[in-house]
């Protein structure tokens, strides 16, 4: 018979035979049979089972020595310092330091519990896919997360730095400028959240962790303070030294190098804050009821006026101000400005196109306040206050000229003085 005549076998016809199905099935009862004796001996067994694997290596029969053993060595050899590096230097966190342990029992139980502690069929199901596709068994840890997070503060105390504002500084008729310092933080917080994997999984970085901390811009930058160059407005008035020479001195200090950026309205009370003891401040002469006094803060309202003029001779805009009950001796006659915590404000707008700077000093017995801006905002003008009126009812005026021509004149207020009243010490209200 010719060999294309012959039938040739086929593998996929024989298998749809019921011939070969019976015996097919049958060959899997026997080796199923056989198998689960296997599989019931080695789930009673003390055994890990095939296919079982960790850290890339198959520990299938190992007893429980062996796998606390084997995790042990890879603990050994995963466990390590954590090192953080920033400009140079380097920063060490041992695992001691934090409390960092390799979890050995919980992964050796993990790898003897794989075909286990159910059915014999259970078993036996659980292990011929553990044979066939495999388990992995991955070693974990713990670590206490306070240590960690003091540690990094600890870190991070090192590198931090507060950032520091831009000064102009006004000697003479030379303004000179100190450039602004960008502030560090380091971001402790996402850093351990960063770290929370890797130190619970053992997969620790081998190598220095690059610190980046944010970059804190100052309040004032060097590109605030750019466009200055002169002083807008200039005013001083004088005092005698003491508890109200001492008054002046804080107030002034704490108006002095501020910026007012176009369309910010700056608050004296904001800005000095309120004036206790606590504060520094002594008590000295104020004005309460329309009556001599003495409280805490006394002469903090030659500050706020010595401002007032100040800010009118530079062009920016007074948003609110009050006059005293009678009129002041350090200032003429509808030129103050009285303050009173949490109750009269001196506040002023910047309408003009750039940024001013607030310098104040009072050094001896005189105290002068300077703003400084950017001379073309003026337009070139000069600026003269005015005023119309007997001493007890001023009339200001805003005056801008041009060489001698007016160019324009602003009313800014009509203020009415009463006479001064007794003295009254129990007296409390200010106004």
């Amino acid at each position: 018979m010719e060999t294309s005549e012959v039938e040739k076998f086929n593998l996929k016809n024989f298998l749809s035979t019921k011939s070969a199905a019976a015996i097919i099935a049958s060959t899997v009862a026997v080796v199923g049979v056989g198998t689960m004796i296997v599989s019931d001996s080695i789930a009673n067994g003390n055994k890990v089972v095939l296919g079982v694997r960790a850290d890339g290596q198959p520990i299938g029969g190992l007893d429980r020595r062996g796998t606390e053993k084997f995790f042990t060595n890879v603990a050994a050899q995963k466990t390590h310092n954590l090192t953080f590096r920033y400009e140079g230097e380097e920063f060490v966190i041992t695992p001691e330091e934090i409390n960092l342990t390799a979890q050995v029992d919980k992964a050796t139980n993990e790898a003897l519990s794989y075909g286990r502690g159910g059915s014999t069929f259970g078993n036996f199901n659980d292990q011929m896919k553990c044979m066939l596709n495999g388990r992995n068994v991955h070693l974990g840890a713990q670590y206490d997360s306070a240590l960690l997070d003091e540690k990094l503060n600890a870190i991070a105390a090192q590198i931090d730095r507060d950032p520091i504002n831009a000064v102009c500084r006004f000697s003479g008729d030379i303004i000179e400028k100190i450039p602004g310092v960008i502030g560090k933080k380091l971001n402790t917080q996402e850093l351990a959240e960063n770290l929370k994997t890797p130190l619970m999984t053992l997969d620790l970085p081998t190598g220095a962790i690059d610190l980046k901390p944010e970059d804190i811009q100052p309040f004032i930058t060097t590109e605030d303070i750019a466009d200055i160059d002169s002083v807008l407005g200039t005013y001083s008035t004088y005092y005698y030294p003491g508890d109200r020479g001492d008054n002046i001195w804080l107030a002034a200090s704490s108006i002095s190098n501020k910026i007012v950026k176009p369309s910010w309205t700056f608050s004296f009370n904001d800005t000095v804050g309120e004036r206790t003891w606590d504060a520094g401040y002594k008590v000295a002469g104020v004005i309460i009821n329309g009556r001599p006094a003495e409280d805490y803060g006394g002469g903090v309202c030659q500050v706020s006026s010595t401002l007032y003029n100040a800010v009118l001779l530079a062009g920016l805009t007074p948003t609110e101000r009050t006059p005293h009950f009678y009129q002041s001796t350090y200032v003429s006659p509808g030129r103050d400005a009285t303050v009173a915590d949490g109750y009269l404000d001196f506040k002023f707008r910047n309408d003009l196109q750039h940024n001013v700077y607030l310098i104040a000093e009072a050094y001896g017995s005189t105290l002068s306040v300077y703003v400084l801006g950017t001379k073309a905002d003026l337009g070139g003008a000069d600026i003269a206050i005015e005023r119309e009126g007997s001493d007890m009812t001023p009339s200001i005026y805003r005056v801008w000229y041009s060489g001698n021509d007016v160019i324009k004149s602003e009313f800014l207020h009509t203020d009415v003085y009463e006479t001064p009243k007794p003295r009254l010490e129990q007296e409390q209200t200010p106004l």
